[in-house]
């Protein structure tokens, strides 16, 4: 039944389709919408557009799309086109991130073959074009740290890979990498967690990071003193590219977050 006293719909109805709301991502949704002009010849194409939003995001469960254009949160972050400035600095932006001095990382031991996972929230929409990490001790010949991405599962902990960086440490400083495993494409105001592990054993290398005292902890622990601000995957096999599905066995404490930029195309 359509809209009372609607006209035929000639744009909204006829471009979606051919699509479900469980699929139905907002950035198609926006295509379609964009271009409308905010008039009243239009007005039954707006309230389909705001119809259509809404059982989106009751099938989605992302009601504070509601209060915000991503869909998938609240946070508002400065964007780097209207400065100078190239990348954002998700380790130390908020809500998870601090400014605080920061500390060298010491990634050599067996632990950190396996995935450390930390929280963040996109700045913006769009694909990734690169990502940086700081080395502050340079590993051995052909050591190489992974820097995987990940969206969430439904109990808002890392769940499915979306891609993943290789990047050499086997030199001091800020070490940039523009080659992902497959594109990586974020959805602004979303949570999601990048990973931190390496691909051999042996050497001692050091990632430029912040004190894990100084940041915010995850909020869960199976004791009321926990300060853990990563999550663990234990079960994937050490030094193995980041899995497709991520294992979160349990919060890692007394290790810090690695510093860690990201670029759009």
């Amino acid at each position: 039944m359509s809209l009372p006293d609607a006209t035929r719909s000639d744009r909204v109805y006829p471009l979606l389709q051919n699509l479900d709301l469980e699929n139905l991502a907002f950035a198609t949704l926006q295509g379609t919408g964009e271009t409308l002009n905010i008039e009243e010849m239009n007005e039954d194409e707006l309230r389909r557009l705001v119809l259509i939003n809404l059982a989106r995001l009751s099938v989605k469960g992302e009601w504070d799309g509601l209060l915000s254009a991503g869909g998938g949160g609240g946070i508002t972050l400065p964007q780097t086109g209207a400065t100078n400035e190239t990348m954002y600095i998700i380790s130390t932006s908020p809500i998870w991130g601090t400014m605080t001095s920061g500390t060298d990382l010491n990634i050599s031991g067996g632990d950190f073959g396996k995935c450390l996972a930390f929280p963040f929230v996109a700045p913006v929409s769009g694909s990734l074009s690169a990502c940086t990490i700081q080395v502050a001790v340079a590993g051995g010949s052909g050591k190489n740290v992974q820097v995987g991405f990940y969206s969430e599962n439904d109990a808002k902990l890392p769940g499915t890979l979306l891609g993943y960086a290789t990047i050499s440490a086997v030199s001091t400083g800020a070490i940039r990498q523009t080659s992902f495993s497959s594109t990586v494409t974020l959805v602004a105001g979303t949570q999601y967690w990048y990973t931190i592990n390496t691909d051999s054993a042996g050497s001692s290398t050091q990632l430029d990071g912040t004190v894990h005292t100084n940041l915010p902890n995850l909020g869960i622990g199976s004791v009321i003193s926990e300060t853990a601000a990563a999550v663990y995957d234990n079960d994937m096999t050490a030094y193995a590219t980041p899995p497709a599905t991520f294992s979160p066995t349990m919060n890692y404490g007394g290790f810090g977050r690695p510093r860690l930029s990201i670029e759009f195309s």
